[in-house]
């Protein structure tokens, strides 16, 4: 017999982990292109994994708060036994009960009865046969996912190790991206979101993570998406967004240092000098606006002209016309940005 170290990975799942891993499957099998639906084999398995998915990580919390709460009995648990994974563990039905009364989690009746009703589906798909409509289960798949990916950003990752909050958040990356093609997904999450969404139109653009229109800007808050629940990392979370909204929705590079010809601006009225104006934002209402990512201040009526220490737009109204950056840092400032720019050229 050979000595030699198997090369094949070792398998290697922790929960959150490969609760994480099953819903990156499926939404591999349900995302597809526009006008078109899974196969049966697709939506198979879709069900079959995002019930094992989702029960693995309303688990994943259970255990957060406590390692005995996985299990079917409590009272009767041992560290020994969780450690080498020797026992019976608690239903959904009681993992919604611990998370609700012992947890004192609030979660929608709504995401709930989803769950239950996805539960019969892939007991009846297991052990005698299920027959539905390929609509009905890509329905009831998005009833899930619109209860999951809320649960997973409120109540799961907040509580997670901060390299694994990390991992977690480079697969919900991917899962993000890949909402835009289940069709039934988004058409069920639109509808839960339009009447809040509808009192923010105005401030409301396309999220470049998900490609609807619910990325939301507010003065005082770093902008969030509603639909996707896409957020950006602190600091500068608002001078992110622009830049990747930007790129990504609207094909136009930021610039270190804006010209009048620069699609982001220094907004005026954020109190942290930030490039976060974006000049042609299109809002949910398909109007072409100038908003600040940061402030959420709209600009679209206000008359702009180049600052004349260093050429970025500013409000005419402005102190000496001058851009918040030179108000900020004075006359060296116009200096500064022609050395940093000469030294890039």
């Amino acid at each position: 017999m050979s000595n030699r170290p198997d090369p094949r990975p070792a398998l290697r799942y922790p929960l959150v982990v490969n609760g994480l891993d099953y819903l990156l499957d499926v939404v591999g099998r349900l995302a597809t292109e526009p006008g078109t639906v899974p196969d049966a084999r697709a939506l198979k398995y879709a069900v079959l994994h995002l019930q094992a998915g989702t029960e693995v990580l309303l688990k994943a919390r259970l255990q957060q708060e406590h390692w005995s709460l996985v299990f079917d009995e409590p009272a009767t648990a041992s560290r020994a036994k969780f450690d080498r994974a020797d026992f019976t563990s608690c239903t959904t039905t009681a993992a919604f009960t611990r998370l609700t009364n012992i947890v004192g989690l609030d979660l929608p009746q709504k995401g709930i009865d989803a769950v239950t009703k996805l539960a019969r589906d892939r007991n009846a798909l297991m052990h005698y046969g299920l027959t539905q409509s390929a609509g009905a289960v890509e329905a009831r798949a998005a009833d899930v996912l619109n209860f999951l990916l809320p649960f997973l950003t409120t109540h799961l990752l907040p509580g997670l190790e901060p390299e694994h909050k990390a991992d977690a958040e480079q697969t919900l990356t991917v899962v993000r991206a890949q909402l835009r093609g289940i069709e039934a997904y988004v058409k069920t999450r639109m509808n839960d979101l339009r009447a809040g969404l509808a009192k923010v139109a105005d401030t409301t653009v396309v999220c470049p993570q998900c490609a609807q229109p619910a990325l939301v800007l507010a003065a005082g808050e770093s902008p969030a998406c509603r639909f996707c629940l896409k957020t950006w990392p602190e600091p500068d979370a608002s001078l992110k967004a622009a830049a990747e909204y930007s790129w990504i929705v609207l094909g136009q590079e930021s610039d270190s240092y804006p010209t009048p010809d620069s699609f982001i601006q220094w907004c005026p009225d954020c109190p942290a000098l930030s490039l976060t104006l974006v000049m042609g934002a299109v809002t949910a209402v398909s109007t072409q606006r100038r908003l600040c990512f940061g402030c959420a201040g709209d600009f679209t009526h206000r008359e702009l002209i180049p600052c004349p220490a260093c050429g970025a737009l500013t409000p005419s109204d402005a102190e000496a016309a001058k851009c918040s950056a030179c108000l900020e840092y004075g006359p060296d400032f116009a200096i500064i940005r022609t050395a940093s720019e000469e030294s890039a050229s």
